[in-house]
C-alpha cells in the first residue's frame, strides 16, 4: 500500500500517528509532502515517513509572477478544464491559510500586500506542477489531505483526476470512539447520507434499535457536546505571557524569530514576522481583551431569554473551511445575522451565542454591530447550547452540528451551507436569501424532526461509521490503538477498490 500525505504544519504529528499505527498492521510505503523547511525538519525528526519532500516554490520563481502571468493563468485554466471545477479564485478567497485574507485578530492594514493576484496564481501554478509530478512519480493508492488549505484542496482534485481516493479520518459526532473516512472535499460523508436514505427499507430493530434509543436518551440527559469544547482551545485566545512562550517565539505558525517567520514571501501560510513581535502580540491581546469585556458586558442571562419567543444562531469559528468553504455566500456572519433578524416576525427576537474558542479573537467592532441591532440578544457564552435550543422556535446555522442537536429535540433547524445532514428530516435548507426570508417570516410553520427522525439520524451515523479512535478527537494528536489501525486500514483499502 502506497500512501501520499500532504498537510500543513499543525497536522504532521497527527498524520505521523496514523502512519505509525498503519505500519503495524500492513506493509506501507509513505511520502509526506510539506511546504517549508520547518515542516520538512519536523517530518524528518518524527522518523515514521519513508520520505519527506519540501515542495514549496523558491522565492525567485514567485518573484517572476509579473513575467509569467499569462503562463500561470493559462496553465491554471487548463487545469480547471481537466478537473471540471472552477477552483483557483474561489479556493484562494475562501482559504483560511492564504494570507491575502489574514486572521480576524490581525490588523489587515499592518500586513503588507504580498499575495496579490499575480503572485497567488503563480504560487498555485507552481504547486500544481509539483503536486502532479509527485503523484505521478509515487503512484499512491491513497492520499491523506487536509482540505482547509487551497493547495491541499488542489491535491485532492488532482488525485481524483487520476482515480486516487483522497481524504482523512473523522470522529463521529454523538458516537464516541467511532470514526469514518471522509473522502469528500468538505464534510460530505456520502456513506451516512446513503445509510439515511436506505433506513426506511432497512429500519432499526432489535439490539441496534435499543442501542440507538439509549444513545438518544443519553445525549439529552447528559447534554453531550463536541470533545474539543473540553480542551484549552475552547477557552479562547491565550493570555499575553502564554503568547510569549519560547515555542511561540521561535517556532510554529505564529513565530517571530524562527526560520519560518522569514518565509512570508514564499509561503502564503506565513505572515511577516513583525505580525508576531511582542509588541504586536501585546496589541492583539489588549484588543482581544477589550472585545471580550465588551461582549461579556452585553450578555443576557437565560432567565431573561426564556421568557421570549426567539430564533437562535450560534456564531462559527472563523476563518474556517466550514464557513468560507461550505457556506461561501453567508461567510460575512454580521450581514447574515442582519438578514436573519430582518426576516423574523415582529414578535420574535434573535438570540446569538458566541463560540467560546473565538473569545479574544474577534474585533470589538463586530460585537458592537451586534449589540446595536434592534431585536438581537447576546446569550452568555457559557450558556448551555441544549437549553438555548430546546426553548427556541428555530435554530439557524451555516453548517454547525447544533442543527443535529436541534433535530434530536424536535426543534426545526435551518442550514444555510452544504453539509452531509442538510437533507435530513427536520432540517430546512433555503435555496437563496429569498427562500431564507420566506422560511423565517413564518417560523411556526417549520416542522422539526420527529422521534423516529432523530433515531434515524443517529442510526444512520452508527451504520456509516466504524468502531475506532482517530488520532485527533479534539485538537491534540494521540496514539492510535491496534484495533483502530486495523479498522482504518480496512477503510482505506475499501476506498481504493474500483466501484
Amino acid at each position: 500500500m502506497k500512501i501520499l500525505l500532504f498537510c500543513h504544519l499543525g497536522q504532521i504529528k497527527e498524520y505521523a500517528e496514523y502512519v505509525s499505527a498503519l505500519k503495524q498492521v500492513d506493509s506501507l510505503q509513505t511520502v509526506l509532502l510539506v511546504t517549508g523547511q520547518e515542516e520538512y525538519r519536523l517530518g524528518r525528526q518524527i522518523g515514521v515517513f519513508d520520505a519527506v519532500k519540501d515542495i514549496l516554490p523558491e522565492q525567485q520563481e514567485l518573484d517572476a509572477a509579473d513575467d509569467e502571468e499569462l503562463l500561470a493563468t493559462e496553465a491554471l485554466r487548463q487545469l480547471e478544464d481537466r478537473i471540471g471545477v472552477e477552483f483557483v479564485n474561489r479556493d484562494i478567497l475562501l482559504d483560511r491559510f492564504f494570507r491575502g485574507q489574514p486572521l480576524l485578530n490581525i490588523d489587515s492594514a499592518g500586513v503588507p500586500l504580498v499575495w496579490s493576484g499575480l503572485r497567488a496564481r503563480q504560487f498555485m501554478h507552481l504547486m500544481a506542477k509539483r503536486l502532479e509530478q509527485e503523484i505521478e512519480n509515487f503512484g499512491p493508492d491513497f492520499m491523506f489531505v487536509e482540505t482547509s488549505f487551497a493547495p491541499t484542496r488542489m491535491a485532492w482534485r488532482l488525485a481524483g483526476l487520476k482515480g486516487i481516493p483522497a481524504g482523512g479520518f473523522m470522529s463521529v459526532r454523538f458516537w464516541p470512539e467511532r470514526l469514518y473516512l471522509e473522502t469528500g472535499i468538505g464534510y460530505d460523508w456520502a456513506e451516512v447520507r446513503a445509510a439515511y436514505k436506505k433506513m426506511p427499507e432497512l429500519p432499526l430493530a432489535g439490539e441496534e434499535l435499543a442501542r440507538v434509543e439509549e444513545r438518544l436518551q443519553a445525549i439529552r440527559r447528559e447534554k453531550i457536546k463536541p470533545a474539543y469544547l473540553q480542551t484549552d482551545h475552547a477557552k479562547g485566545a491565550p493570555g499575553f505571557f502564554k503568547r510569549l512562550r519560547g515555542v511561540r517565539t521561535f517556532t510554529g505558525p505564529g513565530s517571530w524569530l524562527g526560520e519560518r517567520a522569514g518565509t512570508a514571501l514564499r509561503n502564503p501560510q506565513v505572515l511577516p514576522s513583525k505580525a508576531f513581535s511582542p509588541f504586536a502580540k501585546f496589541k492583539r491581546f489588549r484588543s482581544g481583551a477589550r472585545a471580550k469585556r465588551y461582549l461579556l458586558g452585553h450578555q443576557t442571562p437565560f432567565r431573561d431569554i426564556e421568557k421570549r419567543k426567539y430564533a437562535v444562531y450560534f456564531l462559527h469559528v472563523q476563518p474556517e473551511i466550514t464557513v468560507e468553504g461550505m457556506a461561501f455566500d453567508y461567510q460575512d456572519q454580521v450581514n447574515t445575522l442582519r438578514n436573519i433578524l430582518a426576516a423574523l416576525p415582529a414578535d420574535m427576537h434573535l438570540v446569538v451565542k458566541e463560540h467560546s474558542p473565538m473569545l479574544g479573537y474577534r474585533p470589538l467592532d463586530m460585537y458592537d454591530q451586534l449589540v446595536r441591532m434592534p431585536g438581537l440578544i447576546i446569550a452568555e457564552t457559557q450558556e448551555d447550547s441544549h437549553r438555548l435550543i430546546t426553548h427556541s422556535k428555530v435554530v439557524v446555522t451555516l453548517t454547525g452540528t447544533v442543527a443535529l442537536e436541534a433535530m434530536l429535540y424536535g426543534i426545526p433547524a435551518i442550514v444555510l451551507g452544504s453539509i452531509y445532514f442538510d437533507a435530513f428530516n427536520g432540517i430546512h435548507k433555503p435555496l437563496n436569501l429569498d427562500g431564507l426570508k420566506k422560511m423565517l417570516s413564518d417560523p411556526d410553520s417549520l416542522t422539526g424532526a420527529t422521534e423516529e427522525d432523530a433515531l434515524r439520524t443517529l442510526g444512520s451515523m452508527l451504520r456509516a461509521s466504524q468502531p475506532g479512535k482517530p488520532s485527533r478527537v479534539d485538537v491534540t494528536p494521540r496514539p492510535v490503538d491496534a484495533e483502530s489501525a486495523q479498522v482504518m486500514m480496512s477503510e482505506i483499502k475499501k476506498a481504493c477498490r474500483p466501484v
